[in-house]
């Protein structure tokens, strides 16, 4: 089936969580340089200054290390063996690593591997030989971002959330389209053809993975859909991480609780604010990549949206979000409700009260000095405390009681 193949390379991507202390870090550590972005967005042609502005409000990374095997090495130290698989074939090379950090709270580390020669000879699915290795080398790439990542002391919060690949075959450029299509299929059999219109040095598939068969690994075709697979990548791990701070949020609120304090769900409204904010930051970061890609940029974003379903994700973060900050408003104003009731006591208290002092210094100015007057005037007072507070229990309950105002 893959008798034409000259080539094979497969690009292993590992999106990890970072800390909030590493992914708002701007210092540039020793040997990384601040990128710009565009080598992962293929943006229409605007000028310099547009695309300055456009890119800081996308999904871009910020702070990248990149080169060869040495990205995979930890402080002179050697090359972690699971990060350099060997399969039946042989030993998979190293072309090229990237580590980056983005601007969504996430970082990714992308590694390319030549695969060995003898590993189409070998197995009659090559998916099968590879993404049992890849899957492997999840605990070693956490512990190398652990160790390279500028994360706080002790923080334990970057690690890695999946694996996945895209292969990227080297066919002759004899290679007709239909054969091309067809090694594009034998390899992402669950897939659909994402070529670009015009694109005539490859053909693009997207599914669970992706493929691309073109005749030159540096061909534009191939790294479009190459760096737009890492981006959707990162998107989904930045979805997946703000939908589980809300889960988070949610176990928190509990609205048969009677004895949560305003200071508890100001503390809690601080939160879901700034995560609020960071959200739709984030939710109008990705809306905005698909009007200012190029044409075959937004043929290959659209085919990975719909292959994976993104789309169906982003609505559920809505959702959530939604649920999280209606919630929490009708707790804070059920509480705002019982602290109005208590306001209301206090002011019927004090006002009767006041009624009935008034009253009985009135009574105790003009009273005589017989026993008979001094005793009128105590049973008056007496009667006029009684209809004070009858008086105010009687408002009390026609002024705090909810569901005695509704029958109302």
């Amino acid at each position: 089936m893959l008798t034409d193949v000259a080539s094979i390379r497969v690009i292993a991507y590992f999106p990890c969580q970072l800390s909030a202390e590493t992914g708002s870090r701007r210092d540039v550590p020793a040997g990384w340089h601040v990128t710009d972005g565009l080598n992962d967005l293929a943006l229409q042609p605007y000028g310099q200054r547009l695309l300055d502005e456009l890119l800081a409000s996308m999904p871009r990374p910020t702070v990248e290390i990149s080169g060869g095997p040495e990205v995979l090495r930890v402080a002179g130290e050697e090359v972690d063996a699971s990060l350099l698989p060997t399969t039946s074939a042989g030993a998979w090379q190293v072309v090229s690593a990237r580590i980056s950090l983005w601007n969504v709270d996430c970082g990714l580390l992308c590694v390319t591997y030549e695969l060995p020669d003898g590993i189409i000879g070998v197995t009659g699915d090559v998916v099968a030989d590879v993404a049992p290795p890849v899957q492997r080398m999840v605990p070693a790439v956490t512990r190398l971002l652990r160790a390279v990542l500028p994360a706080p002391v002790g923080a334990d919060e970057v690690f890695v959330l999946w694996a996945n690949t895209t292969f990227a075959v080297r066919v002759g450029p004899g290679c007709d389209p239909a054969r091309r299509r067809a090694i594009a299929e034998a390899l992402t059999p669950d897939g659909v053809d994402c070529t670009p219109d015009g694109a005539r040095d490859g053909v693009l598939r997207v599914g669970s993975h992706t493929t691309a068969v073109v005749s030159d690994f540096g061909s534009r075709t191939g790294l479009l859909l190459s760096r737009l697979t890492g981006v959707h990548h990162v998107c989904w791990a930045a979805a997946l991480r703000y939908d589980a701070v809300l889960s988070a949020e949610l176990s928190q609120i509990d609205p048969g609780r009677a004895d949560v304090s305003m200071s508890v769900l100001e503390e809690q409204a601080k939160r879901i604010l700034t995560g609020y904010h960071r959200i739709r930051l984030f939710r109008l970061g990705y809306s905005s990549v698909e009007a200012h890609l190029d044409a075959a940029g937004g043929t290959v974003w659209n085919a990975l949206e719909q292959q994976w379903k993104f789309r169906l994700v982003l609505t559920t973060l809505d959702e959530r979000l939604d649920f999280v900050r209606t919630l929490h408003q009708q707790l804070v104003g059920r509480l705002q409700d019982r602290r109005s009731r208590l306001l209301n006591e206090l002011v019927l208290a004090f006002t009767f009260l006041n009624i009935f002092a008034i009253v009985l210094a009135a009574l105790t100015f003009v009273a005589l000095p017989s026993l008979d007057a001094g005793l009128l005037a105590s049973m008056i007072g007496l009667v006029m405390l009684l209809v004070n507070l009858s008086a105010y229990l009687a408002f009390r309950r026609k002024i705090n009681d909810p569901g005695r105002n509704l029958r109302a």
